[in-house]
């Protein structure tokens, strides 16, 4: 396709300090999945992100016809098996009260070239700041508040300073039209269902020599089932009671202006789209996700095929902070 921007490596490339941040960060994601047992008041480490299963399923994906060949060349088969896990985006497993609404659908796409591919999903995907290094104090800031405050709350409020000091650059970034515009938007659905919202990929994809973003539509409208419960509730009872389809989509990446790569705070524009597939969850597909051999599922994009790996600097130290996370929370749930 000669109008499609081809993927290369500098697309990745972290600079010097960027590095030297995500060192840091990469510590404070080991100690607080150490702690993570604790602070969640759970009996296994949980994640450092998208703690709290809501549901794990399975299901397929039924591959659409006529796809042009750059497409079908890494999506081969006309059918795949897949599991998929809804979550919600907090460090924290909250058993009381509501909620945040910012909700998680990663896929598990089985054997695509030999591999699975992962593509965790957010309902919100714009991300707060453009900087590597803003994005990784701010992180490795409330990695160290919310342990320290599990060890000893007192002492915890000498970390507030940096807490907040590090949190004042993404407040800025996040004062942008574009972040307001789709907060705007975003706050009247803040009781939705789960399966109402459109769901995204935060950054980019590599799909073989080109470039990406994949997305997931309810094929229903649901707007008005739901709204109000727990997400805990209501989730596992609608699938208990039909087939949940969905369409999964992908856009394409024809120029960094329109579908920038590495600025994750704008939505593409004038990208084409095609509609990939239909995912299907049947009936009765539930896993009991308090099994330890669910709940301890990775849903690593970096473990996708080579040609579906992640694009872009802000997937890069996702990368280290995905391996860190993953080690520490596999040696410790053994």
């Amino acid at each position: 396709m000669k109008t499609l921007l081809k993927y290369t490596a500098d697309l990745d490339q972290l600079s010097p300090i960027e590095q030297n941040d995500l060192a840091k960060a990469m510590t404070s994601v080991e100690k607080f999945i150490k702690s993570s047992k604790k602070i969640s008041e759970v009996n296994f480490a949980t994640r450092d992100a998208h703690s709290k299963t809501y549901a794990t399923v399975k299901g397929f994906l039924k591959i659409s016809e006529n796809l042009p060949t750059f497409i079908t060349e890494v999506f081969k088969e006309q059918e795949y098996e897949l599991l998929a896990r809804f979550s919600n985006a907090n460090l924290v497993i909250n058993k009381k009260g509501r909620d945040a609404p910012l909700y998680g659908f990663a896929l598990k796409i089985k054997n695509i070239k030999g591999k699975d591919a992962n593509f965790p999903l957010v309902n919100f995907p714009l991300f707060p700041t453009n900087s590597p290094s803003a994005f990784l104090n701010f992180f490795r800031s409330v990695n160290t508040f919310l342990v320290t405050k599990q060890d000893n709350f007192l002492v915890s409020a000498l970390d507030l300073p940096s807490l907040i000091k590090n949190g004042l650059p993404l407040i800025g970034s996040m004062l942008s039209f574009d972040f307001i515009k789709k907060v705007v938007k975003f706050i009247p659905k803040s009781t939705h269902f789960f399966f109402s919202f459109n769901y995204d990929g935060i950054g980019c994809y590599r799909l073989g020599a080109y470039i990406m973003k994949i997305g997931l539509k309810p094929i229903r409208n649901l707007t008005n089932i739901g709204k109000g419960e727990p997400q805990k509730e209501s989730i596992p009872e609608f699938i208990s009671l039909q087939d949940s389809t969905f369409v999964l989509t992908i856009k394409m990446c024809e120029n960094l202006k329109d579908q920038p790569v590495n600025d994750l705070m704008k939505t593409w524009k004038n990208a084409p789209e095609y509609i990939l597939g239909k995912i299907t969850i049947p009936q009765e597909s539930l896993l009991n996700s308090t099994s330890p051999e669910i709940e301890n599922l990775n849903f690593n994009p970096f473990e996708n095929p080579e040609t579906l790996q992640p694009v872009g600097k802000i997937q890069q130290i996702r990368k280290k902070i995905y391996e860190i996370s993953i080690a520490t929370r596999n040696r410790l749930n053994q």
